[in-house]
């Protein structure tokens, strides 16, 4: 079956304001995929209340709400996470969202009554699912077909309601055979022929700043790889910029703002200068205006460069100066 793209800023144009969500309320996963650093107990935002006040005060200032995603762990590894949406104060947090997103393996199919249930439950929002790669399987045939088959019964079941995207953890060494399997999967099975790529280890608090920073730096070559292959249909140097595009990070009762990578990753910073003080508008512009005034160059060469304009819209260099990251644009792959 051919799966047409449908890519998500292709239904709005060039994103002037758009907004995601990223709510840490999920818990437990047995799933032990590759590079998983994500604490998989206590995560208990659950001040949906402040959440929909900061996305009401972003959409009467002209944001449109894209993507509410609940993280972090497969919300098909057990059934009480879905408890959750009996929450009244989520229910109309996500009823202003175009999308709710959801990550999952699918190493045990889906559960259609669950999925029902959410479409039923918000008959105006269509889901969009992450499909976590299990990367130490990505050279099993089973496996792959397998993944195959679920997401054909997904797309069957679900034709007009599902956006389907696949991710990969990052965190070590890829080879490019390994790199190249996922690109075949990317092509075949994304709706929206791209890849996701997560950077758990960022959200884990007992890995040291030190350790994040080798650890982002050493992801560079499999984001490299994939800027290169996907640049066909979509530069990896766009017009995205944190102020048109902001994406929030609701954990641990705060809520913090995520600067961008040139190659258009999110990238959560443990960091008060990155979080905002109250769930307002007025807090999120005070937080951007602190992560701006840290967002200058650390490399005299960007002067001249023609992609200047691109990282500095994302705040990028704030997160090189930060984490002590190199030029994504000079990594080899």
């Amino acid at each position: 079956m051919t799966i047409p793209a449908r890519n998500l800023y292709g239904k709005y144009g060039d994103p002037k304001k758009l907004v995601e969500f990223r709510l840490f309320s999920f818990n437990t996963c047995a799933a032990g995929c590759k590079n998983c650093f994500y604490n998989k107990t206590n995560n208990n935002f659950s001040q949906y209340n402040q959440a929909a006040e900061l996305a009401q005060e972003l959409s009467s200032n002209h944001y449109s709400l894209e993507t509410c995603y609940i993280l972090p762990t497969d919300v098909f590894e057990n059934d009480f996470n879905y408890k959750i949406f009996d929450n009244s104060d989520l229910q109309e947090l996500l009823k202003k969202f175009n999308y709710i997103g959801f990550a999952t393996t699918l190493r045990n199919g889906f559960d259609a009554l669950f999925i029902d249930k959410i479409l039923k439950q918000f008959p105006d929002i269509k889901i969009e699912m992450h499909v976590n790669l299990m990367e130490e399987k990505i050279f099993d045939p089973y496996y792959k077909n397998q993944l195959r088959q679920h997401i054909l019964d997904l797309n069957l079941r679900y034709p007009e309601h599902l956006l389907i995207n696949l991710a990969v953890n990052t965190g070590s060494d890829y080879t490019r055979q390994e790199m190249e399997q996922f690109k075949l999967l990317v092509e075949e099975l994304s709706h929206d022929k791209i890849l996701e790529i997560n950077f758990t280890f960022l959200y884990n608090s007992k890995i040291s700043h030190q350790k994040k920073s080798q650890l982002l730096n050493a992801s560079y070559p499999l984001m490299q790889y994939f800027s290169a292959e996907f640049s066909k249909t979509e530069s990896a140097f766009n017009h995205r910029t944190l102020l048109r595009k902001p994406s929030f990070v609701f954990k641990d009762e705060s809520i913090y703002l995520t600067p961008i990578l040139p190659v258009d990753e999110y990238v959560f910073i443990y960091n008060k200068n990155y979080r905002l003080d109250s769930p307002h508008f007025d807090s999120f512009l005070r937080t951007y205006q602190n992560i701006e005034s840290k967002n200058i160059s650390p490399w005299i060469e960007c002067d001249t460069c023609e992609k200047l304009e691109f990282c500095h819209g994302k705040s990028f260099f704030s997160l090189a100066n930060e984490l002590r990251l190199g030029c994504i644009k000079k990594a080899t792959i």
